[in-house]
């Protein structure tokens, strides 16, 4: 069985390759993803391959790059960096943004949990106000983060 980090390692491999067969395959069944800005939380592999797949039908040229990776016990946190460019509709739990053709950097931090070599739980930390500001949503809304 892998180690717990190239577990993290290998979901952040598929992404960017658009398995979700494999993403789907290190999800535990009861597994939980909880954006931790809006609080919305999907359910078992089902829910991380659709949370994976808004994000690129949103961003289809999107790539994540791992900034920072400490594993320690069941425990893996991951600091990194997301860039793509915004040609597609992106879902967010306030409604769906439109394509801008805008280009974005996101930071990002998740906390994965994993037991017997499959994802129990992931936490995930969203910047929103850095993708509005990108997005040039800020100024329309009257923003200024």
């Amino acid at each position: 069985m892998a180690d717990n980090a190239t577990i993290v390692r290998g979901l952040f491999e598929a992404w960017n390759q658009r398995d979700y067969a494999t993403i789907s395959e290190q999800m535990a069944p009861n597994s939980t993803l909880i954006d931790m800005g809006s609080g919305r939380t999907l359910q078992g592999s089902e829910g991380a391959v659709q949370f994976t797949k808004s994000l690129f039908d949103a961003l289809p040229d999107g790539e994540f790059v791992i900034d920072h990776l400490t594993a320690k016990d069941d425990t893996v946190v991951v600091e990194y960096t997301g860039r793509g460019t915004h040609t597609g509709d992106l879902v967010i739990p306030a409604g769906t943004v439109p394509a801008t053709g805008r280009s974005l950097t996101m930071h990002l931090c998740d906390v994965y949990e994993i037991k017997d070599g499959m994802v129990q739980n992931v936490r995930t930390y969203i910047d929103s106000g850095a993708i509005m500001a990108q997005l040039g949503l800020a100024e329309r809304l009257g923003v200024n983060p």
